[in-house]
Formats: C-alpha cells, structure tokens, sequence
C-alpha cells in the first residue's frame, strides 16, 4: 500500500504542475481524539480543481504526539489520495483511500481505509464551506508478524472545511471530522485461518465488537489568495 501511495503523490505532484489555476496549497495543524486514541500533528494538502467538475485531493498528517491507551506513546502519519466529482454546483460525489500507520511504544501497525459518499458545497452565512458524508470501510486487513491481527472498522465520518477570510496572501481554513464506528477488536490469529493448523484446545469464539468514535479537527492556512474568488464556493 505504501507503495501504491508513493506512486500516487509523484503523479499527483507532475500533475499539480499543470492544473488548472485555482490550486490549492493547505499547511497547518491537526489534533484529533479517536477511539480511545490522541494525536498531535502537522497537515500539508494539495487540492487541484480540473475540467470544472472534477478535483483531485492529496494530503498527509504526521503526528510526532500519539498516545493510544494502554500501547503507550509514539508517532504515527496518515497519507490521504482521494477527491470530488461534483454533479452540480452544490452537490457532489466523494472519496478517498488512507495509509495510516503508527509507532508507540508497545506496537507499530499500518492500516487502509476506503471512504466514500456525498459532498455539499456552499456559501454559509458568508464564509465559503464544503461538507461531506461517508461511508468507511477498513480494508486490506490481516494479522502481522508479531501475531497481532488487524481490527475491521465500519463507520460513518461526516466532515467539513470552512474558509473564514483571508489576509494578505493566504486565507485561513478550519475543518473537522466526526466519526462514528463498529470495530471488531483484534483476535486470536489462530482462529482466522492464517495458521496451517489450529492447536489443541484453541478456543475460537467471535471477535468482540465494540462501537466508538471520536473527532479530528485542523487549523489550515490556504494559498496562494486566488483574488475575486476567495468567498465563491471551492
């Protein structure tokens, strides 16, 4: 998967270079508390509008402060692809995959997510907004050579970025994500077929689910200003 993202931010960045003209370069901050888990880190984004419908998103948060309950501290950095098709002025198609991977101190895991839905654009109270809806779907899942087997997240994220004004050559963002999800927890990799054979007296019972959620929020800078257009609809 890793890979696979690499390749997508190098096309991303060639492509960027001949986009159309209403690029977007975001940078910032981000703070999220998910699931029993905290983070702290930094965003950089690219957002490229292209033959009037269509926009392609590239994004990455590294989180030098994560803490996750009873696995300890460390980092962790999530790789975002993804963007809108939008029908109409206002309403649209969205979607993006997730690299995210974290190094505390009792474990280092990597998992990809699939998000998918509806998107709504338009001027609220003033101030330019988009919002979205999707459907997440944790994939890719297995069990790692420690042994440790992946959890399956099945959720809802509802989203949305604000551009608040704008000063000089930038303009300033805010943004947050809800999330709501059934986790299955993570299980016995001796149950799940990973293993050519099951030992004796191996207890196989159901994964233990358990429903969550949380909510992750950014402060971005945006720029270049793209003047006369800053309080359109983006």
């Amino acid at each position: 998967m890793k890979n696979l993202i690499a390749s997508l931010v190098l096309a991303v960045m060639l492509f960027a270079t001949a986009a159309h003209a209403q690029t977007r370069v975001l940078a910032g901050v981000t703070g999220a508390q998910e699931f029993d888990n905290s983070s702290l880190g930094v965003t950089a984004a690219l957002e490229i509008p292209f033959l009037k419908h269509y926009e392609l998103d590239l994004k990455d948060t590294f989180s030098p402060m994560e803490s996750h309950v009873a696995l300890g501290g460390g980092r962790a950095n999530i790789a975002s692809v993804g963007g809108f098709v939008w029908l109409s002025k206002s309403i649209g198609l969205t979607g993006h995959v997730d690299d995210s991977s974290y190094n505390v101190t009792k474990i280092t895991k990597d998992a990809d997510y699939a998000f998918g839905g509806l998107a709504y654009r338009g001027v609220i109270g003033g101030l330019p907004a988009r919002f979205t809806l999707s459907y997440i779907r944790q994939f890719n899942n297995g069990v790692t050579p420690s042994g440790l087997e992946s959890s399956h997240l099945q959720g809802i994220d509802f989203g949305y970025t604000v551009r608040f004004g704008c000063l000089g050559a930038v303009c300033i963002r805010q943004s947050a994500d809800y999330v709501v999800g059934r986790i299955l927890e993570q299980g016995n990799e001796a149950c799940d077929g990973s293993l050519p054979v099951i030992a004796p007296n191996v207890y196989c019972g159901p994964r233990i689910s358990a429903v969550g959620g949380g909510v992750n929020a950014s402060i971005l800078v945006e720029f270049p200003r793209h003047r006369a257009t800053e309080q359109d609809v983006f």
